[in-house]
């Protein structure tokens, strides 16, 4: 190889890993910064006790890879949900994604402040790592974890219904028993980690839900500038992130607080954050 030809190809190397650096800086720097999203759902069946209520929603906390437990990013997601008004706080799912990081994750969401109404959570299918354990800490901290059944939430004799189904995965989800109840006129939201499920709901389950709230699939956690190129579900575009309605029936998809690819706490145009539904009576 002559001396141009080994110029061009490290001026090519050099490029490559300048590319790579630059990548790595700003999808770490991308994953570090989460973002507070507010959307207002109008809905006439909202009785008039719960207008202006604020319901804070997240999922895929995820802050840990097979070596390592990324304590720095549960400090920032309990920092920012103590910091935000809400009335209740909705957990979708998938606290950690190794069975030994378990109890380290439990022991910093101690210090996550607990609304006037309480927390209420589902399992993802991470969660089934360790069922058991998870759902000794859920009781610990005074969780209340939602499988196929819904909490009946009522402020001065109005009520409004927050549901919960099963893993979709690991789990036996039954929207239909999780929905028992709940009439058409009464509001009410689903969480239901797996958005795959969705497209096993029956219309009536639909109808009876205002809203589905769903994660899993983190956004694409490294997409291709924002189109999502792998995830864990078959309908990816459907149900790759964001608000989404099909016949009438919404859902949204979000792209969770954590998660990591290829063991590094990376993101791209995957933006992490938490979502904060306030309720609008019409």
């Amino acid at each position: 190889m002559n001396n141009e030809k080994k110029k061009k190809l490290f001026r090519i190397i050099k490029i490559f890993i300048i590319f790579i650096l630059a990548f790595l800086i700003y999808a770490h720097y991308e994953y570090t910064n989460i973002i507070v999203k507010r959307i207002v759902i109008e809905s006439k069946d909202i009785p008039q006790e719960f207008n202006g209520r604020k319901i804070l929603f997240l999922a895929d906390f995820q802050v840990d890879t097979i070596g390592r437990y990324n304590k720095n990013q549960m400090n920032r997601i309990i920092k920012l949900v103590n910091s935000q008004e809400k009335d209740i706080i909705l957990l979708g799912g998938d606290y950690t994604n190794w069975t030994g990081k378990i109890e380290r994750f439990y022991n910093q969401l101690e210090e996550l402040k607990k609304p006037k109404y309480g927390v209420y959570s589902i399992l993802g299918n991470h969660d089934y790592n360790d069922i058991s354990l998870n759902m000794f800490h859920f009781k610990k901290l005074g969780y209340e974890l939602l499988i196929n059944e819904n909490y009946k939430w009522t402020i001065n004799n109005q009520s409004i219904y927050i549901a919960g189904v099963d893993d979709f995965w690991h789990g036996d989800p039954n929207a239909t028993k999780a929905l028992s109840g709940i009439k058409k006129e009464d509001f009410a939201l689903l969480l239901n980690h797996n958005p795959d499920y969705f497209e096993y709901m029956s219309e009536n389950e639909k109808e009876l839900a205002d809203m589905t709230l769903s994660g899993h699939v983190h956004g694409g956690q490294v997409t291709f500038f924002g189109h999502i190129v792998t995830a864990p579900i078959k309908h990816k575009k459907k149900y790759g992130y964001g608000m989404k309605e099909y016949n009438g029936h919404k859902i949204y998809i979000t792209s969770g607080v954590g998660g990591s690819a290829f063991e590094m706490f990376i993101r791209f145009f995957a933006r992490p954050e938490i979502i904060i539904f306030e309720l609008k009576k019409i």
